[in-house]
């Protein structure tokens, strides 16, 4: 609770911010690629969390390791985070961030699972079929499960709509 709290003051500041300088996405990939060696390289977190280390330090080796794959927006509010001691949220702000520019840009993030990988025009046409239905963009995530059988779940904001045969047979073996 208090993460997520936290991740939308910082994301709605961050936002706000990369509105003003007309950079929204490009922040966002900053984010993500930042968050992506922090949670996959272990060295990197447990130097970057480190209580005994000092913020400069910190700061340095946010500097030398992104200087050249982030923008200057994002490596101040990187230090800005390790000066307030808020960079273990940095997966809260990212979601939120991208929470604000979903809400703000009319898109709804459709996660679509199937037991095969649909085809591009098979994707396509449920884009199309969930934007008239929804009245919005469609971020359409695909995952393939093959435990469902056939048919697919398709998880739309907090709704979720099950059509995948294993639930019918679960449904068909509780009725009986």
């Amino acid at each position: 609770m208090m993460k997520d709290i936290i991740g939308q003051r910082y994301a709605k500041a961050l936002y706000e911010i990369a509105e003003e300088k007309e950079n929204v996405m490009e922040l966002y990939k900053d984010l993500n690629a930042v968050l992506g060696i922090y949670t996959e390289n272990e060295d990197f977190s447990n130097f970057i969390n480190h209580p005994e280390l000092s913020k400069n330090d910190k700061k340095k080796m946010l500097f030398r390791t992104f200087r050249d794959n982030v923008n200057e927006e994002s490596l101040m509010f990187l230090n800005y985070l390790i000066d307030k001691e808020r960079l273990v949220y940095l997966d809260s702000i990212a979601k939120e961030y991208l929470k604000i520019y979903y809400l703000k840009n009319n898109i709804i993030e459709v996660e679509a699972t199937f037991s095969i990988n649909p085809s591009e025009d098979q994707k396509s046409r449920l884009k199309e079929k969930l934007k008239k239905m929804t009245s919005k963009e469609i971020d359409l995530n695909i995952e393939v499960d093959k435990t469902i059988l056939g048919g697919g779940i398709l998880k739309i904001g907090d709704k979720i709509i099950d059509g995948s045969l294993k639930r019918q047979f679960e449904m068909l073996r509780t009725s009986l």
